[in-house]
């Protein structure tokens, strides 16, 4: 009997040990589906599990309590809390009313969204700093570049929408726009509209004289070349009388064009100086003008004999009393009334040093002596900047009349020595004139590789004109290009065109001070030859867009350069 009990208690007890293991096991697993996001049925039925494996237990009649749940809140403590905060409210209240202070006004705390994985980590996305945004740098505008380049060099990352090979109906229609005159993009005409006629349509350049065997441009004396040839046109009078006769017929004709305002500005580009004529209008400038560059004191000194006045506006003022006899020679280191003043000051200056020698007995031999050491050292003084790009003169009016007829008759303008003797100065237009010679520019296209990354070259060499930038800038946002870059080869001695800006050269405008109306300009120039676009570009009064550009990118429709 005693065996059969031991049995019988050990089944039972064993039994019970069983049930509970079994009852953990199934609460660990209904926790560790809880954890691990599972269905709420299959959380569901372990619970119940649970629940019956329990019920079973107290059938067998052991003993179990109600467990709390852990995660409760406590009603007595949040009521407690509740009580306290009413407390202090109605202090805080009676506080204010005591002291007649309105209570402050507090923000109910917004309800707070359940803990979990997504909205913890929502949280920390929210902290993450936002990175500022890129200021864009750069100018709608393109700058107006007065200086000649000789090559011209465009880059992009994708094919340019044109090439070198031309149709017949291309090439044929880019030469009738050009001499015609005419925008074959914006107008409707019968001529080929293509990219390709238009961007050869700008490759174009009226020119004289044109020698096959001679590149004219630019005019850079070389010992080594068809030196025979260049020796033959000097030796030779009638070839040297007639090239001057016909050189002499397109200048007139061409100065004419511009006194009409049909020619917007052309060059003349001798051995020794390049000048530029701009028709009145252009840059806001209501009058004809032109500008030298460089120039020689005996240059100079030829101009004032002729009577011409003139202004430096690259050049330094001088002050000093030594300076004073230079501006008597030059009648030109600034304005016409400033140095006026400036030389009626000088005079008035010399007579009372005279005066005052005078009164200590210094002979006038003596004081000839004197002044002649100061007009010296003023004259070296001034030979300083000679061939420099202070050097440059600016006319207006009717001193750009006279220094039309002074260049038609200037002996020096055309060489006597070296490679391009007795070769009279090359005048480049862009509209035709009389004697002149369509010329092409040269056209190159290639492939670079730039960091491992493949670009488009496209490469224009010749005489440049300060209109084909833009006009190519133009017709590169035409074929929808997001990003683009041009560099360019400049011609050294014409970059003091563009720092002289009106004629004034650097020196800003006051505050006080209008800027000119363009529209007339707009309107007078109206058959020079020019798009509108073009046209108010360099119908622009404003000074400071005028730039001496290098470098030029475009990139988010803004223009940047160097």
């Amino acid at each position: 009997m005693d065996n059969t009990n031991e049995s019988e208690s050990f089944k039972l007890t064993n039994s019970n040990q069983i049930i509970e293991i079994h009852s953990l096991r199934l609460k660990k697993n209904a926790l560790q589906a809880r954890m691990n996001g599972c269905d709420n049925k299959n959380t569901g039925s372990l619970i119940n599990q649970c629940n019956q494996s329990n019920l079973r237990s107290n059938s067998r009649n052991v003993p179990s309590a109600k467990r709390k749940n852990p995660f409760a809140k406590n009603e007595q403590n949040k009521k407690t809390k509740d009580n306290n905060l009413d407390l202090e409210t109605t202090c805080d209240s009676t506080l204010f009313e005591l002291l007649n202070l309105k209570p402050p006004i507090t923000k109910k705390p917004s309800p707070l969204r359940n803990s979990t994985f997504e909205n913890i980590l929502d949280k920390f996305d929210a902290f993450e700093t936002i990175p500022e945004r890129e200021e864009l740098n750069g100018e709608k505008y393109i700058p107006m570049d007065w200086t000649l380049h000789k090559k011209i060099r465009l880059m992009s990352d994708k094919p340019f929408a044109w090439s070198v090979k031309l149709k017949t109906s291309e090439e044929a229609s880019s030469t009738t726009g050009f001499v015609r005159c005419l925008d074959i993009g914006e107008k409707e005409t019968t001529l080929d509209t293509t990219l390709n006629a238009r961007f050869h349509r700008h490759c174009l350049v009226w020119q004289h004289p044109s020698l096959p065997w001679m590149e004219l441009y630019p005019r850079i004396d070389k010992t080594i070349g068809s030196i025979g040839n260049s020796a033959s046109i000097a030796a030779n009078p009638i070839i040297k009388d007639a090239l001057y006769k016909e050189w002499n017929e397109s200048f007139r004709s061409l100065f004419h064009l511009l006194r009409a305002r049909q020619c917007p500005y052309f060059y003349v580009c001798a051995n020794s100086f390049t000048a530029l004529f701009r028709a009145a209008g252009i840059c806001g400038l209501s009058e004809l003008h032109a500008l030298l560059t460089p120039t020689t004191r005996g240059f100079r000194k030829a101009l004032k004999q002729e009577e011409i006045e003139y202004s430096m506006p690259l050049q330094k003022r001088m002050h000093s009393g030594v300076m004073c006899k230079s501006f008597d020679e030059t009648k030109g280191n600034d304005n016409t009334a400033e140095t006026g003043n400036q030389n009626a000051t000088c005079d008035e200056e010399d007579e009372l040093d005279d005066k005052w020698l005078q009164s200590l007995g210094v002979e006038e031999s003596v004081i000839k002596k004197i002044h002649n050491s100061q007009y010296r050292l003023a004259s070296e003084k001034e030979s300083e900047i000679d061939n420099e790009k202070q050097s440059l003169i600016f006319v207006v009016g009717v001193e750009a009349q006279a220094l039309f007829n002074f260049l038609i008759n200037c002996k020096s303008a055309t060489t006597t020595i070296g490679n391009m003797a007795g070769i009279p100065p090359t005048l480049l237009a862009p509209v035709a004139f009389n004697g002149a010679t369509l010329k092409s520019l040269k056209v190159r296209e290639s492939q670079v590789l730039i960091d491992n990354n493949k670009f488009f070259s496209l490469e224009l060499k010749g005489a440049l004109m300060p209109h084909v930038m833009p006009a190519l800038c133009s017709l590169m946002k035409t074929s929808e290009r997001k990003y683009f870059s041009i560099s360019c080869a400049q011609l050294g001695s014409t970059t003091s065109f563009s720092k002289a800006k009106h004629g004034r050269g650097e020196k800003e405008l006051k505050t006080n001070e209008k800027l000119p109306q363009s529209v007339f300009g707009q309107e007078n120039l109206s058959d020079c030859g020019f798009s509108k676009e073009l046209l108010e570009h360099f119908c622009n009064p404003d000074p400071n867009r005028i730039e001496i550009v290098e470098n030029l990118k475009f990139s988010n429709d803004l223009y940047s350069w160097t």
